[in-house]
């Protein structure tokens, strides 16, 4: 059934020489997925990328259909991120419904099972300060809605980065978690005062944006078989770069050679420390929607840290 789908998908003969399950994926089922088949040589569904070597692994992600607008988002920001040409990212391969279920096929990429080490990071931090440098403009937000895991992500435009934060982050979340009965009234009362004072909590930042991954957590990066890190799971737009780190800090499990690379690369403006807190609440209050109560207490502590 799978060789099915995926001959569909791909748009060539093949069969399924192994699947096992790749654990991370909390939304969707992951597989690395081996193939094979006479003609893979001659398959090039986008000019992007060149033919599959028979036999070869995927990596395949799959859900139900109405996930593929999710996959689609994945697929344009992995993409996005490739453009960049700074740190790698999977090749993207296809993404479409087959029958009632949505199919993501990216490339496989070995993972060095010697794990990660402070030199490692450190190229790490000073890729990420490149990728960030390499993308500077004035622009942000992004061309579509896409997602942070499940939920919705807006990217419509607004007069500025402070009030795009307010709106589009700070409000969207808070008003969600209030529509339900998420958030108590001190959070509630809490997020509305950071909305109405953001332009002065974010003074002192530097004027340029640049494309982010959008949830850099631990398990949105890995290390390939060379030792060189690998983004994988974006949720881009353009943003301020300091926004990067909201997740960074919260859970990244970067230790401190990522942090000193990055500044040495590309130092961030004085007190980058204290707004990061704001990024930071964003995606607490995410995980406050999508995963329940249990992040509400996160939530209240760091927006009353943003108030101090």
């Amino acid at each position: 059934m799978l060789a099915e789908s995926l001959s569909q998908l791909l748009d060539v003969s093949l069969e399924v020489v192994d699947q096992r399950s790749l654990g991370g994926g909390c939304i969707s089922e992951v597989s690395v997925v081996t193939i094979r088949g006479d003609n893979l040589k001659s398959w090039n569904k986008s000019p992007d990328h060149g033919p599959i070597e028979p036999p070869t692994r995927l990596v395949i992600k799959q859900n139900s259909a109405d996930m593929v607008s999710n996959f689609r988002c994945e697929f344009r920001g992995l993409q996005a991120l490739a453009e960049a040409d700074v740190i790698r990212v999977p090749q993207v391969l296809a993404v479409d419904v087959v029958g009632d279920q949505a199919f993501l096929a990216i490339e496989y990429i070995p993972i060095d099972p010697s794990g990660s080490s402070p030199q490692r990071f450190s190229d790490f931090g000073r890729q990420l300060a490149k990728l960030h440098r390499a993308t500077a403009g004035e622009h942000f937000g992004w061309t579509e809605d896409n997602y942070l895991g499940s939920a919705k992500q807006p990217n419509g435009a607004c007069d500025s980065w402070a009030e795009f934060f307010a709106t589009r982050r700070i409000g969207f979340q808070i008003k969600w978690a209030t529509d339900q009965g998420l958030a108590d009234s001190r959070l509630k009362s809490d997020c509305e005062r950071i909305i109405a004072q953001m332009d002065d909590l974010l003074a002192g930042r530097g004027d340029e944006t640049s494309l982010l991954h959008g949830d850099l957590w631990s398990g949105n990066y890995l290390f390939d078989d060379a030792g060189q890190p690998v983004l994988i799971d974006p949720a881009v737009y353009r943003g301020c770069r300091e926004a990067e780190w909201g997740m960074i800090k919260w859970f990244g499990n970067c230790p401190g050679e990522f942090e000193q690379a990055y500044q040495d690369e590309w130092p961030m403006a004085d007190g980058w420390r204290r707004r990061v807190a704001i990024y930071m609440l964003y995606h607490q209050l995410n995980h406050l929607n999508l995963f329940g109560s249990s992040y509400a207490s996160a939530c209240r502590r760091t927006a009353a840290e943003v108030l101090r």
